[in-house]
């Protein structure tokens, strides 16, 4: 009894690492892949994007769908170069966690698009991708809640109203415009976050 007890532990503990990323660490064949697989931090981090990934996925059209699964295409080939360079504290999963938060949770608009007046306003209520990426930006900056930030975004919004009034500037044009801004939100709030850290000690 209690060897097959030994049986199935042994079995649990092998089997949960090989499950636990966004694929398959039995068949790592990169350096990436091999160090996503042998750190456990990393590890969890993998799992959890390619759930926010695949969530995301789910509400968009088909069009946006393939323009995501391409531009995550191109994250993946950023991110083996940054996992293998990476020289900051912690910077591999920082780097992890900016992409989890362009993706998740899956939003709508920070403004009701059913009272929407603007070109612009009406060219993000028009794509649920830039229906996301307008109400994930909002939720960030609203976490923040510093003053010195309020001018900042501001100029953020007149820079964004400007791009994406132009005609060449399409979904994906203007996903970039969000997912940069979101990535900037992100990196204030672990500076806020490290300052906090730093008055406590």
């Amino acid at each position: 009894m209690l060897a097959k007890f030994y049986l199935v532990l042994s079995l649990i503990i092998l089997t949960n690492p090989i499950m636990a990323a966004s694929f398959n660490c039995g068949k790592a064949a990169t350096d990436t892949e091999h160090l996503i697989c042998d750190d456990s931090i990393l590890n969890e981090a993998d799992e959890k994007l390619g759930k926010a990934y695949t969530k995301l996925r789910k509400v968009l059209s088909k069009k946006e769908t393939e323009l995501l699964k391409q531009e995550q295409r191109d994250w993946l080939t950023k991110r083996d170069l940054e996992l293998i360079n990476c020289s900051e504290l912690d910077c591999e999963i920082k780097f992890y966690d900016i992409r989890i938060k362009q993706l998740a949770p899956v939003e709508m608009a920070g403004f009701n698009c059913k009272k929407a007046k603007t070109k612009v306003e009406k060219k993000i209520c028009a794509s649920r991708l830039l229906k996301h990426a307008d109400g994930r930006m909002s939720k960030l900056y609203k976490m923040l809640q510093q003053r010195e930030l309020v001018q900042e975004q501001r100029d953020w919004i007149i820079i964004r109203n400007t791009k994406l009034s132009q005609a060449d500037c399409d979904t994906n044009c203007a996903w970039q415009i969000y997912q940069e801004h979101i990535e900037f939100l992100v990196k204030h709030i672990y500076f806020k976050t490290a300052n906090h850290n730093l008055e406590e000690n």
